[in-house]
This record gives C-alpha cells, structure tokens and sequence, in this order.
C-alpha cells in the first residue's frame, strides 16, 4: 500500500527528528538539570502550541504564526538536516519582521523543497511559480493579487531571470504588500484598485548563481534584496538524508 508507506516514512522521519531535538535539549548546558524550555536549542526548534481559543500557533524562537489548516495531502517529508533547520530559522525570523525569504544557491540543493515543506508545517498553501523573461510585472502582479485575498504563499523559483526592467515595478508591488502585512492594513491598493489582505500571505523567491553555468540570470537590485532574508543553501548533506531513507526504508 503505498499511501501507508507513506505514511510509515512520514513518521519515522519524525520521530528521528524528534530522538535528535531531545538529545540535543539533554546535552544543551544551558537548560540544566531542570530542562528549562528557554534554552537555545529548544527554542529554535519548529513547535506548535494550542492557544485558550482552541486554535494552533506554530513557533520557532520568538517568532509565533496562525496554523491555517490547509490539507496538503499525504506529501512525502523532508529530511531534517542542520541546513533545513537554518533555512527555517532565517525564513520565519524574516517573516517576524515583515520580509520575506530567499534561499539561494545551485540548483538541487532543495531551496524551493524547503519553502514546501515549511508552508506545509504552517497548514499554508504553497504555490510555485517558474520564472523567465516571459513574464512581465503585470503578470506577476495578477499573482500577488491573488496570493494576498487567499493568505496562501508564493515561491517564485528562478526569480532573477526576470528581465531587469521589471524588476524595479514588482519590488514596489511585494513592498506594498508587505508594509500591509507588517502593519495589519486590511486593503492594499494593487493596480490601483483596493485588495483585501490576508495576513498569512508570504512572498518567498529562489536564486540560482548569476554567471557561468547559468544562462540568463542576472543580479538582483539591491531595494528588491532589502525585501527578502537570504539564506544560503549551498551544499545539502547527503550522507545524513541518504542514512535517514534508507532507515525509513527498514535498511539498518
């Protein structure tokens, strides 16, 4: 049955991910004999919490969001890695103070996989977006429109091939949208008509290098990287994701 295996590897993944955070917690000097939940290496660990309105709040250091229970299915899971747990870290500490994300890198190294996997454990729908030189700011601008109504989050994958004229249009575009998130304004005026805001609406992109071995790719401007956190996602661990699914896959 292969919804069942599925199932089976979702929950060894994370019960090693578990086996690993507590060993963790128990070596950290910092929580002592008491195991105090203010120590670093809890805190910076993805947790949910039930609120006194029954609702779920995800947290990851001081950083605290809505769950927006979206069914995603029975996706296969990440493997944690120290790589995954920072891109993590560094994407919802941006999202705290209004920005959004950018990991960046060559390409497999799971930049897009990434924004997946941590839209899937916010309960948010992620919508991928290919980029090329195709695509214009009005194009992109229908996307953010829609993205802000429904509270959903966009990955635009391979943002820097958009042509470098546009660029400066759709940055004023993701900065409106932010500054609303940021400072809950119920409406942003797209295009010159008044949306309605969602405030679990994120705008994450990926960027391959610019330069040899990939064609059309260009810089981007430095206001349009003032609205993102980069995090760089240069070398996936390989051995560690390679022991992880073969355990998973009853290997020893």
């Amino acid at each position: 049955d292969i919804v069942l295996s599925l199932k089976l590897k979702s929950l060894i993944f994370d019960l090693i991910h578990s086996i690993e955070v507590a060993q963790g917690c128990k070596a950290d000097p910092q929580a002592g004999p008491n195991r105090d939940p203010n120590c670093w290496e809890w805190q910076r660990q993805l947790r949910y919490r039930l609120e006194d309105d029954r609702s779920c709040a995800v947290l990851m250091c001081d950083a605290a969001f809505k769950y927006t229970n979206e069914y995603q299915g029975n996706s296969p899971l990440l493997v944690h890695t120290p790589l995954i747990d920072k891109c993590y870290l560094t994407l919802t500490q941006g999202m705290k103070y209004g920005f959004g994300g950018n990991p960046y890198g060559p390409a497999g190294t799971g930049k897009t996989e990434s924004v997946k996997a941590l839209g899937q454990a916010f309960g948010r729908q992620v919508l991928v977006f290919n980029c090329d030189e195709g695509i214009d700011f009005q194009a992109m601008g229908r996307i953010f429109v829609g993205l802000v109504k429904c509270g959903g989050w966009g990955c635009f994958d391979e943002f820097n091939r958009l042509k470098e004229d546009q660029l400066s249009a759709i940055s004023q575009q993701i900065q409106l949208i932010q500054v609303a998130i940021k400072e809950r304004h119920s409406s942003v005026k797209l295009f010159g008509k008044p949306t309605a805001v969602d405030f679990n609406a994120g705008i994450f992109v990926t960027l391959n290098p610019a330069g040899k071995g990939y064609g059309g790719r260009s810089e981007l401007p430095d206001n349009l990287k003032q609205l993102f956190r980069a995090i760089s996602m240069a070398k996936p661990d390989n051995n560690l994701i390679a022991e992880v699914e073969l355990f998973a896959e009853g290997f020893k």
